[in-house]
């Protein structure tokens, strides 16, 4: 049991010692300290020695601002500017597979080689396209050039140059294989970002089609927290709230502030999306993640309780009110006995005095007696 419910076992001592305390001798008239058994069905009166033996102690209800916590659901993921895929530009086959899922990578590493029939053709223009561009330019330096060959020896050699740049080719790589300094009988594929590699979609000797992605990578400091709004809930949402996230195997709380929410909400989920961007220096969120986000609210001022105070049984969550010097009532209120911190009770008016010590043994008289 928790500190909130009373114990049933112990139950009938307490009661039995609430019954006879102040009864004196064996066979004394009980009358004068016996607990009223004709009140209404959730109040009690106490005697006066019975009073003393429970040693009650009380809070009173204040009107206050209550903040409220909305809980949110949520998922871990990179930003969109963050993450991307590794895709070929040529059909053919994967030669050589060079990092795998987990391992960091730098931009412009190479992930992985793409053996490709058009590359070599490729390569022979372009070196064709050189030589000639470069013959031209000496006899041009000659006073010999023919303008409409040196021209047409330009063109050449820009669009050699751009079918090589249009399959991923980099400018610095393409003059090199121009002029003989490093071959290019396979593809190499280059991380567009730095990043961790989330995902490898190919197998070393597969085929690969033009445009099929090989690898997804993703860039993971900071990372994003994206919470599901319900529309019934959109206004207690704003941009620059607080929030508290636990994400479900990360070893640790984030505090954070919703840094945008959409504007739209989807027509299936009937959801709206609320964005935490949050520090990952330590790496403990991961892409795919559950999470939760806590938005903390505070509302008007209105009757509220120390949430500990409160009890709950099968009935439901109550206070224990003093209404008068030897009487007790049990008072049901629409509140939560598990929050943390303050509650609203607007069922009960501001000076309601509410047992604070002494209430598990009244209650266990009160249902003993019923």
């Amino acid at each position: 049991m928790t500190h909130r419910r009373f114990s049933f076992i112990l139950a009938p001592l307490l009661i039995a010692a609430l019954l006879l305390i102040g009864c004196g001798r064996q066979g004394a008239p009980p009358s004068s300290a016996q607990a009223d058994t004709t009140a209404a069905p959730n109040t009690i009166t106490l005697s006066e020695a019975q009073l003393q033996e429970v040693s009650v102690e009380t809070t009173t209800v204040t009107e206050r601002p209550v903040t409220t916590t909305l809980e949110l659901p949520a998922r871990v993921r990179p930003g969109a500017d963050q993450q991307a895929y590794v895709t070929t530009l040529v059909s053919g086959r994967v030669e050589r597979l060079r990092v795998s899922p987990g391992d960091q990578v730098r931009r412009g590493a190479v992930m992985a080689d793409v053996a490709a029939p058009d590359l070599s053709g490729m390569v022979a223009a372009l070196r064709q396209a050189h030589d000639e561009l470069d013959r031209q330019r000496r006899l041009d330096e000659r006073g010999v050039a023919v303008e409409k060959n040196l021209r047409a020896a330009e063109r050449q050699w820009q669009a050699a140059r751009q079918r090589l740049r249009s399959i991923g080719t980099r400018p610095d790589r393409i003059q090199r294989v121009a002029t003989g300094q490093e071959d290019l009988s396979t593809l190499p594929l280059e991380a567009p970002l730095t990043g961790v590699v989330l995902d490898r979609m190919t197998v070393l000797g597969a085929p690969v089609a033009q445009g099929e992605k090989l690898y997804h990578i993703a860039d993971l400091q900071p990372i994003r927290v994206v919470a599901r709004v319900f529309e019934q809930s959109l206004d207690q949402v704003q941009e620059g709230q607080s929030v508290t996230i636990t994400a479900s195997r990360a070893s640790r709380t984030y505090e954070g502030t919703i840094d945008r929410v959409t504007p739209q909400v989807e027509e299936e989920s009937r959801t709206a999306s609320a964005r935490v961007v949050l520090d990952n220096t330590e790496g403990l969120l991961r892409p795919g993640m559950y999470a939760t986000v806590r938005v903390r609210r505070a509302g008007a001022s209105q009757p509220a309780l120390p949430a500990d105070v409160l009890l709950t049984d099968a009935s439901g969550t109550y206070a224990l009110v003093q209404e008068g010097p030897h009487t007790f009532r049990r008072a049901h209120v629409d509140a939560d006995a598990s929050a943390d911190g303050t509650v609203a009770v607007p069922s009960l008016s501001p000076g309601t005095e509410v047992v604070t010590k002494g209430a598990y043994q009244i209650v266990s008289a009160l249902n003993q007696r019923g």
